[in-house]
């Protein structure tokens, strides 16, 4: 028997519902209200292993430790440890805490044995990663050495070192080894010993200052004693000076180098300008550096540390455009190289269409659809398009209406106040569009009100090419477009709706009307969850390359969008478990998808 291959037309909505399937899952829970992060770790937490409390494996060394916390730590915990990075607003935001590792009463009551505990394991219920796949035992202590000594400035060493000598060192010994020349025959304490170190707190070495006979001279306060306790840990692991920022620390062998080119025709040169580097971990942006485009069109940024978890992206503002190269990641090699293409810049917004548009029902509930609008959009000249610049200064390209009763807006990757910014009822992108007929997709989300029947309204701001409606099967109907058939979407269908005519010549209104009554229950395997769940298993199960593609296109502009992330996964972690629980999901099918979802939860964490 011939083998039927599918058709050009089916294989476009197969591209297409893997494409929304992914953002579906990524970018938008489907509820038309939000959950607290505390609410979306029940019932089932995310498994750990557990790792003991390992001594360390040779001297812990602060030099080591300030690398990694450039990497690991800095982005939330911020350049001193007071819990003031870059992205600990925005993990506050989300339900999470980021804590104050200097100078804080957690840093005093905590042993090294928590605290190695914590950096192996995480908190997830305060949104902290676990380090224990990343790290290896003498990474995550060469870590901690360097947190602890951000506790001990190079400024206050020579009073600590004189206090110590005065009240300490006839004891303890100038190496703190208990072998000073009033021990005489006493056993005392090793400062330097691993389990001592690892099992006593500040405040367990503050109190045991005024402790004994022994201490009985001790007149220092208990802040004074606090300063000491520090000290004297250092006997135990390899001190240095603390970088003032970590950043400093972040420095390695590698190098990354750019041609600039101006892909315009007879476009003019870009040698002199400069091109800001920045760096990303999980977490978000850890640093960033700035060179100039030499004579001969190059970059070269050096001395890179060559992390595995690090990757690089090179941005340069040109006429008032900013041009963003590919992320790049050092593998085996000491050099990677690459081109950052830049265009003049045209304002005619005559130059932009829409050559599809799909408008994807997602999710019906009582009394609201969410709603997922897919646009590509095309720049058939030779320069890159913006429009201007808005009220504030921020830069303007592509605009698209919003319904005025939308709520819960969002968008595949960064998104508002992030790359989109709104006015009134309209959303602007401040990315400059590059030449290409798929130069930029946007996909944004939001839910509507709706009872029964409604007539949808959009208001396009460019030509349209074609476009369609995709709905649940059997769940709402559209009367007023061609109904051409059904897509198989994983356990359920997706109908699909197209005008009997062709798109827009020019900017205009599309418009058709949306009718049925939503059901409070659905019959088995039509519900709106199982829909949504739908969406996750087929990204994950069938379509890995469109997931790769997405989150390629959604790295362009990454600043703090990972935390964005953690919450949607973790929000779909809570609701497939609900649905388990419910009986409403067969448990190889549940299990499947959890533990894809963790997988993608442990990547993005790790």
């Amino acid at each position: 028997m011939k083998q039927l291959q599918p058709s050009s037309h089916q294989l476009k909505y197969v591209l297409l519902l893997t494409i929304l399937a992914v953002i579906t899952l990524s970018g938008c829970s489907g509820a038309p209200k939000a959950r607290q992060v505390s609410d979306l770790l029940t019932p089932a937490p995310i498994p750990v292993s557990a790792v003991e409390n390992q001594l360390p494996g040779s001297l812990p060394d602060v030099a080591k430790g300030g690398t990694i916390y450039g990497v690991k730590c800095l982005a939330c915990h911020g350049e001193t440890g007071q819990g003031n990075g870059p992205q600990a607003t925005k993990i506050k935001s989300q339900g999470g805490n980021v804590a104050k590792l200097v100078g804080s009463q957690l840093s005093q009551d905590a042993t090294p044995a928590d605290w190695f505990d914590v950096v192996s394991n995480g908190r997830i219920d305060k949104l902290m990663p676990g380090f224990a796949q990343s790290l290896t035992p003498q990474d995550r202590w060469d870590v901690l050495s360097y947190i602890w000594a951000m506790g001990v400035p190079s400024q206050t060493l020579p009073s600590l070192q004189r206090s110590y000598a005065d009240a300490c060192l006839a004891c303890h010994g100038a190496a703190g080894k208990g072998d000073g020349p009033d021990a005489g025959s006493t056993v005392l304490t090793s400062f330097s010993d691993t389990q001592w170190l690892t099992h006593s707190s500040l405040a367990d070495i503050s109190k045991a200052m005024i402790s004994g006979s022994a201490h009985a001279k001790v007149t220092l306060d208990e802040p004074q004693r606090m300063a000491m306790a520090a000290y004297v840990r250092s006997f135990g692991y390899r001190y240095s000076e603390p970088a003032v920022s970590a950043l400093s620390a972040a420095v390695g062998d590698g190098v990354l180098r750019l041609r600039a080119l101006n892909r315009t025709p007879n476009g003019e040169s870009v040698a002199g300008l400069p091109v800001a580097l920045h760096t990303y971990n999980a977490t978000g942006e850890v640093f960033s550096r700035t060179a100039t485009i030499d004579q001969q069109g190059t970059v070269t940024f050096e001395a890179l540390p060559r992390d595995p978890n690090l990757f690089y992206q090179a941005d340069l503002v040109y006429s008032g455009a900013k041009f963003f190269g590919a992320p790049m990641q050092f593998s085996t090699t000491l050099q990677i190289s690459d081109t950052l293409s830049v265009y003049e810049v045209t304002n005619d917004p005559s130059v932009i269409s829409i050559p599809e548009y799909h408008y994807f029902i997602q999710d019906v509930g009582e009394g609201f659809i969410s709603v997922v609008e897919f646009y590509s959009f095309a720049n058939l000249s030779d320069h890159a398009y913006i429009n201007k610049l808005s009220t504030e200064g921020q830069l303007k390209s592509l605009q698209i209406s919003l319904p005025a009763e939308a709520t819960d807006v969002t968008f595949d990757g960064p998104g508002l106040g992030v790359r989109f910014f709104q006015e009134g009822q309209t959303i602007y992108d401040s990315d400059a569009v590059p030449p290409g007929e798929q130069a930029t997709t946007i996909a944004m989300l939001y839910n509507l009100p709706y009872h029964g029947g409604s007539e949808i309204s959009r208001l396009m701001s460019y030509p349209i090419g074609n476009w369609d409606v995709l709905i649940p099967d059997g769940v709402l109907r559209i009367t007023d477009l061609k109904d051409t058939g059904v897509q198989p979407f994983h356990t359920s269908s997706i109908r699909i709706y197209t005008p009997e005519s062709a798109g827009l010549a020019n900017a205009g209104k599309l418009s058709f009307h949306l009718n049925g009554q939503p059901r409070a229950a659905l019959v088995a395997g039509e519900d709106h969850n199982t829909i949504a769940l739908g969406a996750g298993a087929l990204a994950f199960t069938v379509l890995g390359a469109g997931l790769i593609v997405v989150r390629v296109r959604r790295s362009r502009t990454l600043e703090g969008d990972f935390t964005k992330e953690r919450e949607a996964l973790l929000r779909q972690i809570a609701d497939i478990d609900n649905r388990f629980s419910a009986g409403k999901l067969p448990e190889t099918d549940y299990r499947q998808t959890r533990q894809a979802l963790m997988d993608d939860l442990r990547d993005i964490w790790e």
